[in-house]
């Protein structure tokens, strides 16, 4: 049996013993668990203690008494092991603890339900026409799916308005008089994550929100992966074992005509890797067993880095992990991704990069996506009155 199942039956055991909350403590256990899996050699991953069996309800009595997980001021997790055993009290969860966690707990999550729905919200920094501060615009956006030929689906968007970024960027903004809207022109020059609106103007006010009925070629799609639209047909046929699932991910990647990229060819293909199993844990109506593959395999590749506990763009706590994408030759932007890993899911993906104003000032430009909603639900949308 390897580290990984023997972490994950275990787990499942102390979880039952929390009575199966996706609380704080839950997680923290989830991490506190697998750190000292990862820390302790592998002849003592076996027992608790001489003679014990490592599962079974005695076992998760037992593990409740040899770790006890607790947030310090600093956000790290404290472990504090039984008497005697050579485990440091203090360790940070790395990358791959993380990943092996979220993998555990989004098992649970549920299989089926009336509607996939997905539920998030787009910020996005430019600068305003003359480059001299930015702004921060931003969306919600609802995607209603479903197999059932009676339900209707849905996309509800509604724009949320656009603000001065930072407080920095308001003083430049009311020193420029305090504008409400921003046309563009349309050679204006744009950079990295940054780009410009075509035809109306930007404006500071939130616009209406509304819906939109989807037909035709949506009634048999279940969303897309790395932008390649999916098929319910294609989704469920997805392997549910992390070899065969990695197998096939990269069966699909080596179809695809990579050579005058002007990248290396074999990093090309680990990040698609990477990006295709976001892609199935930033959306996709897979089973949770096809999502917790997706974690398995990501905490195997290489370039992803723990940061700690953060908040994300709303304001919610989360392990966040970090990796460089090279957005062409030589360009790289720095991608975030804030995990819960007591639910298992992807609370946001922030892509950060600078850019120089004309003021000669170097700024941070995010480009950010909250999840605010992802799964099966039996719940059906509420809908505005503009529809089309």
């Amino acid at each position: 049996m390897n580290n990984d199942q023997i972490f994950k039956d275990r787990v499942r055991v102390l979880d039952e013993d929390l009575a199966g909350r996706a609380s704080t403590a839950g997680a923290d256990a989830l991490l506190a668990e697998v750190v000292l899996l990862e820390r302790v050699p592998v002849r003592r991953r076996l027992l608790l203690s001489p003679g014990r069996a490592l599962l079974g309800l005695a076992a998760a009595a037992a593990a409740a008494a040899v770790i006890a997980p607790a947030v310090l001021s600093d956000s790290t997790i404290s472990v504090a092991p039984r008497p005697g055993a050579s485990v440091s009290a203090k360790a940070e969860p790395t990358a791959r603890q993380i990943l092996l966690a979220a993998a555990v707990a989004v098992e649970k999550a549920p299989a089926s339900g009336d509607y996939w729905r997905t539920a998030i919200v787009h910020r996005w920094m430019l600068t305003d026409p003359t480059r001299s501060y930015l702004l921060e615009g931003s969306r919600s956006l609802e995607t209603w799916l479903s197999e059932r030929p009676d339900l209707r689906l849905w996309r509800i968007r509604q724009d949320l308005g656009v603000k001065p970024a930072t407080p920095q960027d308001e003083a430049a903004w009311r020193a420029a008089g305090a504008p409400t809207s921003w046309r563009y022109p349309e050679d204006m020059k744009t950079e990295n994550l940054f780009s410009v609106p075509s035809g109306q103007p930007l404006e500071a006010a939130a616009g209406e929100r509304t819906a939109e009925r989807l037909r035709g070629t949506w009634k048999d799609s279940a969303g897309d992966m790395s932008g390649v639209s999916m098929t319910w047909k294609e989704v469920r046929a997805l392997p549910s074992d992390p070899d065969r699932l990695r197998s096939y991910l990269e069966e699909r990647i080596g179809r695809l005509e990579l050579g005058g990229s002007g990248m290396d060819v074999r990093e090309a293909r680990e990040y698609i890797l990477l990006r295709d199993c976001v892609g199935i844990i930033s959306g996709l109506p897979a089973s949770p067993e096809v999502w917790a593959s997706a974690y398995r395999i990501l905490a195997s590749l290489p370039g992803i880095q723990a940061e700690g506990e953060t908040t994300d763009p709303q304001g919610r706590r989360g392990q966040t992990l970090s990796y460089q994408e090279e957005i062409e030759p030589g360009l790289f932007t720095r991608v975030q991704l804030v995990v819960d890993p007591g639910t298992g899911l992807l609370l946001a993906e922030v892509r950060t990069n600078t850019i120089e104003l004309a003021t000669g000032r170097r700024a941070e430009l995010r480009l950010s996506t909250s999840f605010q909603a992802i799964g099966w639900t039996d719940d059906h949308p509420e809908l505005p009155k503009r529809r089309s």
